[in-house]
């Protein structure tokens, strides 16, 4: 009867402990799915403001770094704290508020600073230093001062070059203008039928190690 006792008690201790001891393994799977998914490759704009031209869902790695799991009585939680995370894994429509048209940087260069500063600022900041800024249906352009250091992406013409006689400089393209963004769907954030058969196995074999 002891035995059974005890074989029922650790069987009972085994089943209470299966969500913190499976949860590592659950998240892995995640992070798995997320760096070696076949997922819709980045539009070329998309490139050209990633890292190298970073692959689909990655960029500095905030996400994938973010992942964790959060094991309860009788289940665990993968999950992140990054608000972009439903949008990057189920796909959707990223549309403009407050202006009519949102505007996407044009390259790693102007990102990076429209991060810190927004847009609005930074090109305030470009007027500040002499450029002029010029607002098309589909961009947004910057004549820079003569002589002005590159920010953006050149207009390949012949034509584009610094003028002394007309105190002109280059033009660049800064942002594209449009009214939304359609997000593929990229989803990583579930258990394949084989990562969910492994977890099976493995709990199977915490609860045969518990009665024996």
């Amino acid at each position: 009867m002891k035995g059974f006792l005890d074989a029922l008690h650790n069987t009972t201790k085994a089943i209470e402990g299966l969500p913190e001891t499976l949860a590592p393994f659950g998240l892995q799977c995640v992070r798995n799915n997320m760096k070696n998914g076949t997922f819709k490759p980045n539009a070329p704009l998309t490139k050209n403001t990633k890292n190298a031209g970073a692959n689909p869902l990655f960029d500095t790695g905030e996400t994938y770094a973010s992942l964790t799991y959060k094991a309860g009585k009788e289940e665990y939680r993968i999950g992140t704290n990054k608000a972009h995370a439903p949008l990057i894994n189920n796909g959707g429509v990223i549309k403009a508020k407050k202006a009519k048209q949102l505007a996407i940087p044009v390259n790693k260069q102007v990102k990076k600073r429209s991060e810190v500063y927004g847009v609005r600022k930074t090109l305030e900041g470009l007027e500040r230093q002499g450029w002029k800024i010029f607002y098309r249906p589909h961009s947004i352009m910057g004549r820079a001062p003569l002589g002005g250091k590159a920010f953006g992406q050149k207009v390949k013409t012949k034509a584009n070059r610094n003028n002394k006689g007309a105190e002109k400089g280059v033009f660049y393209v800064l942002y594209i203008r449009t009214p939304q963004i359609k997000v593929s769907s990229r989803e990583f954030m579930y258990l394949s039928p084989e990562q969910q058969q492994a977890q099976q196995e493995m709990a199977l074999e915490q609860l045969k190690a518990a009665i024996q």
